[in-house]
């Protein structure tokens, strides 16, 4: 694993073992990361950090997503900028295996062009169930992260692999481009117990069926509780 300590490190929210307490005949949906196949690209949003709508859990949503993937024994990647928020011991509190983990950190400029040429070359490899993309605050759609995107939806297609890009915006705002297939905006609430709930809005979903998910429980990272 390559990977660089911020100095401002995330601090994840670590999903609890609640949902596992709930029989099929008690909930009929499925948890999120059972519904994003592989084959497509997922923009996962939520507000601009310090936004006052906040409760944003994108990156919890991300992690929840490579922890499943890595489960199914699928190597994963995540790209960020140089000095990124990552913080490897909250992956690993998270369950986050960092020996099958690659963080890749883009430094040149722009850094957004950077983050897709290193993805469609990791998804080119064959190598790679999950490839993330933190773009950050850098998430309007241009010709050129179409262009990106088309080349990453056939090599996601060609591998069986999934593509999540993480984005900063406002609801309302558009999505990245129109390969994106879906997308979420996870948002933090508190639950009565006083533990994280993340719920699922879906934005966009081209594929038109209905997309029903469980809320995802999650405990309060160390040193947040109350």
């Amino acid at each position: 694993m390559v990977a660089l300590r911020s100095s401002t490190p995330l601090r994840l929210h670590t999903l609890e073992p609640a949902n596992s307490h709930e029989s099929p005949h008690e909930n009929p949906h499925e948890n999120l990361v059972e519904r994003l196949l592989p084959g497509r690209i997922v923009e996962c949003s939520g507000p601009l950090s310090g936004s006052p709508e906040g409760g944003s859990a994108r990156t919890s949503t991300a992690v929840r997503l490579l922890r499943h993937v890595q489960a199914q024994g699928d190597t994963a990647a995540w790209i960020q900028r140089a000095g990124g928020p990552l913080f490897p011991p909250d992956l690993h509190e998270a369950g986050i295996d960092l020996d099958a983990l690659v963080v890749v950190h883009i430094a040149t400029a722009p850094a957004r062009a950077g983050m897709c040429k290193a993805a469609e070359l990791l998804l080119r490899s064959g190598a790679f169930g999950l490839v993330v993309l933190d773009l950050e605050d850098d998430a309007t759609g241009t010709p050129a992260i179409s262009a990106w995107l088309g080349r990453m939806l056939g090599l996601a297609r060609q591998h069986d692999a999934r593509v999540v890009l993480l984005t900063e915006k406002p609801a309302h705002a558009d999505s990245l481009g129109t390969l994106v297939g879906m997308r979420i905006e996870p948002r933090r609430r508190r639950d009565p117990r006083g533990a994280f709930v993340v719920d699922h809005h879906v934005i966009k979903n081209k594929s038109g069926a209905p997309f029903d998910v469980v809320p995802d429980a999650y405990r309060h990272p160390d040193g947040i509780g109350p």
